[in-house]
């Protein structure tokens, strides 16, 4: 994990101020419902709660051999500066490896045939703390436009890694920030 220090109220207010948060359960007064990319395929990942209450639902992939994949729309605002998120379930047992994807296309209007910018991350679901919470994860930089309008953030699961039991990764919320970084690149 990484520990943020504010270097002013400026800086803090805008790392605290989401601009785009859509999730799969209503946890804010206003509800954006994380949905796949219309069209897109879901391979594998499937939306339901897996707790023992059915109350905590996320899009959900098992397959031991990994290659799901699901990929989910930001639309913002085009020529600004955007740190992307995601947040998935963490936990001390059974979970998964993935790669995560956010391409930057800038304008939803221009052409989606012409990525401006591509950023990868490997994210691990599992930990040692003996506790499973939901993580948020920043994607992108923010002294460096990972976003700049509208993106698209796939997820791709990885086989289970030797060793583990089970292969669940379960994501919860994709959510963007403008960036704080003063210098940002666009």
């Amino acid at each position: 994990l990484t520990t943020f220090v504010a270097e002013s109220f400026d800086e803090l207010k805008i790392r605290g101020d989401f601009l785009w948060v859509h999730d799969v359960a209503r946890i804010f007064s206003r509800w954006d419902d994380l949905k796949p990319i219309k069209g897109g395929t879901t391979e594998g990942f499937t939306r339901y709660a897996d707790d023992d209450l059915k109350q905590r639902p996320g899009w959900i992939a098992t397959n031991e051999a990994g290659g799901e994949k699901i990929t989910f729309p930001i639309n913002l605002p085009p020529n600004e500066c955007y740190v992307v998120y995601v947040a998935i379930l963490r936990s001390y047992k059974g979970m998964g490896t993935m790669q995560v994807e956010v391409r930057d296309y800038g304008d939803k209007d221009k052409d989606k045939s012409v990525v401006k910018h591509t950023t990868t991350k490997d994210v691990d679901g599992l930990w040692e703390s003996p506790i499973s919470v939901w993580s948020d994860v920043q994607l992108t930089e923010d002294n460096t436009a990972g976003c700049t309008g509208y993106c698209e953030v796939s997820i791709t699961t990885n086989p289970t890694v030797e060793g583990r039991v089970g292969n669940k990764v379960k994501i919860l919320t994709v959510s963007a920030r403008r960036c704080s970084a003063l210098n940002s690149k666009r």
